[in-house]
C-alpha cells in the first residue's frame, strides 16, 4: 500500500470528514474508496483498452483510406442490393 498526501481546502476537508462520519468510515478509507471509484468509473466509461489485433485492424483501415481503397455509400448499397435481390 502506498500513502499519498493530498491537500484539501478547509471547506472540502470538512465536507469529506462529515461524509465519512455519516457512514461510519475512517476518513482515510473514505477518501481512498471515493478516489478509486472515480478512477474505476472513468475507466468503465472509456471502455477496455484496444487489443493489438484491434489496433492493427484500425491501422489497416487508415492505410486503405490513404491509398484510396474505399467505396461510396451508393456503391456499397448497390452491391448489397444486387447480392440479395430476390
Amino acid at each position: 500500500m502506498e500513502t499519498i498526501a493530498v491537500p484539501f481546502d478547509t471547506d472540502a476537508a470538512d465536507r469529506l470528514k462529515r461524509a465519512a462520519a455519516e457512514i461510519g468510515m475512517p476518513l482515510e478509507e473514505f477518501i481512498a474508496s471515493a478516489a478509486e471509484q472515480v478512477v474505476t468509473d472513468g475507466e468503465a466509461q472509456l471502455g477496455a483498452p484496444l487489443s493489438e489485433a484491434q489496433l492493427a485492424s484500425i491501422r489497416r483501415g487508415v492505410e486503405d483510406v490513404a491509398a484510396g481503397r474505399v467505396y461510396s455509400h451508393e456503391e456499397v448499397f448497390d452491391e448489397l442490393k444486387a447480392r440479395f435481390k430476390r
